[in-house]
């Protein structure tokens, strides 16, 4: 395999074509009756963990002046994906107008008290979810706070699995929520989202084709790997 040189844009790509083209066997006899069902979920999980987390840390995160061990954001001279991104994560950005809107699916409680998600939830925690108002928030819940909260169950575990009706129980998965807090001093509240798994599927390749649509794999081979390490 080729030494990605925009890790933040490649290994996006090289995620959403692992879906297009393995997504199927997810469902193949062997893994569903081993683990009572397809592992489309789990292999949605895996793949959109590098998706979502190595351009907010190594792109968002930099431009917010919170960056970590890494930062692509000058790699990104000719791919211009950067301003893309400052003006869909600002905070006049909703999500229901994001490029990478995918389904009215959605469903988000920007804020209710804490509880241990690995625990049986609340009752009440799926009516929220189910409700218009729920769904309405989604679209108009800020985009940044959207894929910060995506983000933050995607690194420290906050998933849970739910069935058709959008609760927990031992029958086939059909909808993922993600929880999280909503900032490092907000720890007594939690930020939820809920999707289908197809809605969540649509979003990844929507997601993937928006950060690079900028025909960054044609541009970072033209000017070959040293064009964003002075070498020219």
């Amino acid at each position: 395999m080729g030494r990605p040189k925009h890790y933040s844009l490649e290994l996006v790509g090289r995620c959403q074509h692992l879906i297009d083209g393995l997504v199927g066997m997810t469902a193949r006899d062997e893994f569903a009756q081993r683990w009572r069902g397809p592992l489309t979920t789990t292999f949605l999980l895996a793949m959109s963990t590098p998706m979502i987390v190595l351009p907010y840390e190594r792109l968002y995160q930099p431009m917010q002046d919170r960056g970590g061990v890494a930062d692509d954001t000058e790699l990104d001279r000719k791919v211009k994906v950067n301003e893309r991104l400052k003006e869909s994560l600002s905070d006049n950005s909703k999500f229901g107008d994001a490029p990478f809107w995918s389904t009215d699916q959605w469903s988000y409680i920007d804020s209710t008290r804490y509880f241990n998600i690995a625990k049986n939830w609340d009752h009440q925690i799926f009516e929220t979810l189910n409700s218009d108002k729920a769904k309405a928030d989604a679209g108009a819940a800020l985009t940044k706070n959207v894929l910060k909260c995506i983000r933050n169950a995607l690194s420290h575990g906050g998933i849970a699995y739910l069935d058709s009706y959008g609760r927990q129980s031992e029958d086939a998965t059909h909808m993922l929520a993600f929880a999280a807090f909503p900032s490092v001093k907000r720890k007594n509240e939690l930020r939820i989202l809920r999707i289908s798994v197809e809605g969540y599927q649509e979003f990844l390749g929507k997601w993937s084709a928006w950060l690079t649509d900028n025909g960054v794999d044609t541009r970072l081979s033209e000017d070959g790997p040293g064009w964003f390490d002075g070498q020219r």
